[in-house]
Parts: C-alpha cells; sequence; structure tokens
C-alpha cells in the first residue's frame, strides 16, 4: 500500500466484503439454490435453446429433487 489512507480503507472494506459474501452463501443455501441446473444443452447460432431430451429429463430430474427436499415448501401438498 502506498499510503496508510489506502491500508485503512482496505483493512476496514475487507471484513465487510466477506460478511456480505457469507450473508449472501448462507442464504443461497437456506433457499435451496445449490442443486439448481439452468444449462441447456444446445444453443444456436443466435443463442436460441434447441430443447432436447436431455433437457426435458434434466428438468424433470429438478422437480423430483426439489419436491423431495425437506425444506422445499410444497404449497398444494402441505395443506
Amino acid at each position: 500500500f502506498n499510503n496508510s489512507r489506502s491500508l485503512h480503507f482496505f483493512l476496514a472494506a475487507w471484513p465487510v466484503v466477506g460478511i456480505w459474501f457469507t450473508a449472501l452463501g448462507i442464504s443461497t443455501m437456506a433457499f435451496n439454490l445449490n442443486g439448481f441446473n439452468f444449462n441447456q444443452s444446445v444453443v444456436d447460432s443466435q443463442g436460441r435453446v434447441i430443447n432436447t431430451w436431455a433437457d426435458i429429463i434434466n428438468r424433470a430430474n429438478l422437480g423430483m429433487e426439489v419436491m423431495h427436499e425437506r425444506n422445499a415448501h410444497n404449497f398444494p401438498l402441505d395443506l
């Protein structure tokens, strides 16, 4: 660091950024966002998605995974 002002700014900002990213990670895991996969397998030259059977199976697997999670809010089934 070339002066004490930049050093003190770094020492003050680094824990704040760490706390922000920790809160972001905890909230991500709390809402079960670790198992989602929205990657499509085939995209044409203009960026449009060409759906394949793998995409349909992937979407079905996501649905079954979410329905079997304990912390998922399955609104119609929890009444």
